[in-house]
C-alpha cells in the first residue's frame, strides 16, 4: 500500500512488520505517520498481506509513527528520514523489538476524568490489608469501616451503591449495598485505578461517585516461565499472608499463554492501644484465579476464572441486650467484653464466597476493534448470629447470581476522531433460604443499555462527549405481614446519562481538564424492602417502597502543573444529587436478639462540593516529598442543613529517601509519613437527637517504612518493613460504625517479602 504526502517532497519510507517469533508478515496493522513540526500533516494506512506499507513524497524531518493493533501494545515511535528509507519492525505479543526508532510514548483510550492510581507493586506492598484500606492512601478516597477487618471505599463522600468496582473488566456484583459488606475481590498483582466523579456513560448506572478498576498485569509477552512468591507477617493481630503467581507462554506456540495465582491470609483478634484485645475479630481468607489466553495477529481470546473466600468475625460487644448496655458500651473507653488473643472465629461472623467466570473475545479490523464479553458471577453470603443453641446453621443465606453480556466497538478514523459504542444486557437472581431471618426479598433483575462515546484530539486540545440510555426492571417477591405472605412488586426504571469533557495543554508545564456529567441509579432492593437486623452494622434497617431514582449532576475542574522535580494535581468538584437516598436514625428497639438502633431509608436533595490536592517533589535523586489534602462539604438542600456521615477533612504528608548502595542492595529506601484527620463539625443541627455519640475528636497518626531489593545468587528479593500508628494513639474515626464500641487498631508492625522469578 502506498500513501503520498506533499508533491514537492521526494523521500519515501517503506515499513515492513513481522511477528518476532515466527517472522511471518503482519497484515492489517494500522499505521499513522505524523510530522512532528506540523501535526496536521498526518498520513494513515494499513499493512498489506505481506506486512508492508510505503509512505511516498515525504519531506525531510522528524515523524511520529503510530502503530495500533489489537494483539500488540499501541506505541508511538520517532523516525528521521533524510533519504529513501526502509525499516523492518518485529513485533511480539504486547512486546516490540524495534530497530533505529525511539519509543516516546503510548496511546490510551481512557475517559477524561480525574483519576489516581496504585501500581501493582504499590498494591502488593500491603498484602495484609483489604482493597479499601489500600485505596485510602489516594487523595479523595476514604473508607467506611466496621472495625479493622471490614471496610469499603468512599470517593468524595459516596460509597456502596454509588461506587462501581470492575474486577478484570467485569462489573462486580456482590451485595455491595451493605455498609459492612467489603468488596469480595482479591487485588493481588493488580493495578488499582480510581476514576473520580460520575462515570455512568461508560460503566453504567450507579457510577455516581466514581469507578474503581482492578486490572491484572498483562500476561508475559515472551515465551517461557515467570512469576513471584510473596509473604508477609503482621504483629498486631499476628496475621500471616502468602501469595504466588505462575505464568507461562509456550515457545512453540507463543500465541497461547496461561496464568495461575493464589493468595491467603489469616489473622486473630486485633489489639487496641492499652493491650486490649477485640473479641472475635479474626479473619481467614483464601483466593485463587486462573486465566488462559489465545493471542493471534488480529484476534484475542481470554478465559478467566477467580474465587474469593472470606470468613470474618464481628466484635461480640456490638450486639447489646438493652439500652443500658448500649449506653454503657458507648461511654466506655475500653471493650466491655474481655478477651485474650485467639485465632478462633465464633458468632457473630460473616462468611462470603464469590466466583467469577469471564470470556472475552476481541477482533481487530480496518473498521476498528470489536469485543464480546460474557461474565457469570455467583455470590454466596452467610451471616451467623448469636443464638442460644448453636446448630451450626447460618441465620441469613443470601445468593446472588449475575450474568452480563457486553458488545463493544472501538473505532478510529485517522482525523483525530476516535470513539467507542456498545450495548449491554444483565440478568440477576437474588434469593435467601427458607427459614432465614427476613432482611431483603427474593428478586429478579433485568437490565439493558446502549452507549456511545467520541473523542477528538488536535495538538493541545482533547474533547470528549458521550451518551447512554439504561433500562432496569425488578420482579420482587417481598414477604410481608405476620404470616410473611409474598407480595409481588414489578418495578421499572429508565433514564439517560451524558458526559462532556475537555482537556487543554495550556503550556509545557500546565494542563487543565474540565468535566461535566450526569448519572443516575435506581433504588436497590435493600433500600426498598429491607426490614430487619443488619448484622454487621448492628442495627435494624427499614426500607421504603416509594423511593425514587437518584439523579446526579457533576462538574469538576482539574489542573496539573509539572516542572523538573515537581508535580501538583489540584481538583475541585461539585455534585448535586436529587432524591439522594440515605439512612436516617429513627429510634431504638428491643428484639429477641438484642437492643439495636433503628434506621430508615429516606430521600432528600443533596449538594456535595470539595477539593483534592496532591503534590510530589523530587529534591535531587535521593529525596522525595509528598503532600495530600482532601476537603468535602455536603449539604442537605431540602433541610438547609449538613448531611450526616460524611468524611471530615484529611491531610497527609511523607518524606522518603532512596538510594542504591551497591549491586547487592539496590533501590533502598526509608520513609516517614503522617496523617491528620480533623473532627467532623459539619453535622446536622439536631445531631444529638439522631445519634447516640457525637463525632470523635481529631487525630494525628505517624507511620514509617523501609525496604530494599537485595540480590542473592543472582536472585532479586524485595524486602520491606513498615509500622502504622507508630505512636500507638488511642483514637476513633467518624467513618467507622464500631466507633460506638471500640477505639481504632493499635500499633502494627509488618514485614513483607517478594521473590520474582523468570
Amino acid at each position: 500500500m502506498q500513501v503520498s504526502a506533499r508533491e514537492h517532497c521526494t523521500f519515501h519510507l517503506s515499513l515492513e512488520l513481522k511477528e518476532q517469533h515466527t517472522n511471518t508478515p503482519l497484515d492489517l496493522i494500522e499505521i499513522s505517520l505524523v510530522a512532528i513540526t506540523d501535526s496536521t500533516r498526518r498520513l494513515q494506512a494499513f499493512t498489506d498481506e505481506n506486512g508492508r506499507c510505503t509512505f511516498e513524497l515525504l519531506c525531510a524531518g522528524a515523524y511520529r509513527v503510530e502503530l495500533h493493533s489489537l494483539a500488540y501494545e499501541d506505541s508511538v515511535l520517532q523516525v528521521n528520514p533524510e533519504k529513501d528509507s526502509s525499516l523492518t519492525i518485529k513485533l511480539a505479543h504486547t512486546h516490540q523489538s524495534l530497530h533505529n526508532v525511539t519509543v516516546i510514548g503510548k496511546k490510551t483510550d481512557e475517559l477524561l476524568l480525574p483519576k489516581d492510581q496504585l501500581s501493582a507493586d504499590e498494591n502488593n506492598a500491603h498484602l495484609g490489608t483489604d482493597i479499601s484500606s489500600r485505596l485510602k492512601t489516594l487523595a479523595g478516597v476514604n473508607t467506611l469501616a466496621n472495625g479493622a477487618n471490614i471496610s469499603k471505599p468512599v470517593i468524595h463522600g459516596l460509597h456502596s451503591n454509588r461506587i462501581l468496582m470492575l474486577n478484570n473488566g467485569v462489573r462486580q456484583e456482590d451485595q455491595q449495598w451493605g455498609t459492612e459488606h467489603a468488596p469480595n475481590m482479591d487485588p493481588y498483582e493488580n493495578t488499582l485505578t480510581v476514576l473520580k466523579g460520575a462515570a455512568g456513560v461508560r460503566y453504567g448506572t450507579d457510577a455516581i461517585g466514581g469507578v474503581i478498576l482492578s486490572e491484572p498485569r498483562p500476561i508475559r509477552s515472551g515465551s517461557g516461565w515467570g512469576g513471584d512468591l510473596s509473604m508477609g507477617a503482621y504483629s498486631n493481630n499476628r496475621m500471616g499472608t502468602i501469595a504466588g503467581m505462575l505464568e507461562h507462554r509456550f515457545r512453540k506456540h507463543p500465541e497461547f499463554a496461561f496464568r495461575l495465582q493464589s493468595s491467603a491470609r489469616q489473622g486473630g483478634n486485633y489489639q487496641l492501644p492499652g493491650d486490649y484485645w477485640v473479641a472475635n475479630s479474626g479473619i481467614r481468607e483464601l483466593n485463587y484465579s486462573g486465566s488462559f489466553q489465545y493471542r493471534g495477529a488480529h484476534t484475542v481470546a481470554d478465559l478467566y476464572y477467580s474465587h474469593f473466600g472470606n470468613t470474618t468475625g464481628i466484635y461480640r460487644g456490638t450486639h447489646t441486650g438493652s439500652q443500658g448496655d448500649l449506653l454503657a458500651a458507648i461511654a466506655s473507653d475500653t471493650p466491655l467484653i474481655y478477651s485474650g488473643f485467639s485465632y478462633k472465629i465464633d458468632r457473630p461472623r460473616q462468611q462470603v464466597s464469590h466466583d467469577l467466570l469471564k470470556l472475552k473475545v476481541s477482533h481487530d479490523t480496518k473498521q476498528g476493534t470489536f469485543s464480546l464479553i460474557y461474565s457469570l458471577q455467583h455470590n454466596f453470603r452467610q451471616e451467623y448470629d448469636v443464638v442460644r443453641i448453636d446448630n451450626g446453621n447460618a441465620q441469613l443465606n443470601l445468593t446472588l447470581n449475575t450474568q452480563h453480556l457486553n458488545l463493544h466497538w472501538e473505532h478510529k478514523d485517522g482525523a483525530g476522531l476516535r470513539g467507542e459504542t456498545g450495548v449491554e444486557a444483565q440478568y440477576q437472581h437474588n434469593y435467601f433460604r427458607q427459614g432465614d431471618r427476613v432482611f431483603i426479598p427474593t428478586y429478579y433483575g433485568y437490565a439493558t443499555s446502549a452507549y456511545a462515546i467520541e473523542r477528538w484530539e488536535k495538538e493541545r486540545l482533547s474533547l470528549e462527549a458521550g451518551v447512554r440510555f439504561d433500562y432496569k426492571h425488578f420482579d420482587t417477591y417481598n414477604p410481608q405481614g405476620n404470616t410473611l405472605q409474598n407480595v409481588r412488586y414489578l418495578l421499572d426504571y429508565k433514564n439517560p446519562s451524558a458526559t462532556v469533557a475537555a482537556r487543554y495543554k495550556i503550556s509545557g508545564n500546565l494542563s487543565a481538564l474540565l468535566t461535566l456529567s450526569n448519572a443516575w441509579r435506581a433504588p436497590q432492593a435493600s433500600e426498598l424492602f429491607s426490614a430487619g437486623l443488619h448484622q454487621g452494622g448492628a442495627r435494624i434497617e427499614l426500607g421504603d417502597k416509594n423511593l425514587k431514582p437518584e439523579n446526579a449532576y457533576n462538574s469538576s475542574a482539574n489542573l496539573v502543573w509539572q516542572t523538573k522535580g515537581l508535580r501538583v494535581d489540584a481538583e475541585v468538584y461539585a455534585q448535586r444529587i436529587n432524591n439522594f437516598i440515605y439512612l436516617s436514625p429513627s429510634g431504638s428497639v428491643l428484639t429477641i436478639r438484642g437492643y439495636y438502633n433503628t434506621f430508615t431509608y429516606m430521600q432528600t436533595d443533596a449538594f456535595l462540593r470539595g477539593a483534592d490536592i496532591t503534590a510530589h517533589y523530587d529534591a535531587g535523586i535521593h529525596w522525595r516529598f509528598e503532600g495530600k489534602a482532601s476537603v468535602l462539604r455536603a449539604r442537605d438542600i431540602s433541610k438547609n442543613d449538613w448531611l450526616i456521615l460524611m468524611p471530615s477533612d484529611r491531610f497527609s504528608g511523607s518524606i522518603r529517601y532512596e538510594r542504591s548502595l551497591n549491586d547487592h542492595f539496590r533501590d533502598c529506601f526509608a520513609a516517614l509519613n503522617g496523617q491528620y484527620v480533623s473532627k467532623q463539625i459539619h453535622i446536622p443541627a439536631n445531631f444529638s437527637d439522631l445519634d447516640n455519640l457525637m463525632p470523635p475528636d481529631a487525630y494525628f497518626l505517624l507511620g514509617a517504612e523501609a525496604g530494599t531489593t537485595c540480590t542473592i545468587r543472582k536472585r532479586s528479593i524485595n524486602i520491606s518493613l513498615s509500622v502504622s500508628n507508630l505512636l500507638n494513639r488511642n483514637y476513633r474515626d467518624y467513618m467507622d460504625v464500631f466507633r460506638y464500641f471500640l477505639n481504632q487498631q493499635g500499633r502494627n508492625f509488618a514485614v513483607n517479602l517478594r521473590v520474582p522469578f523468570s
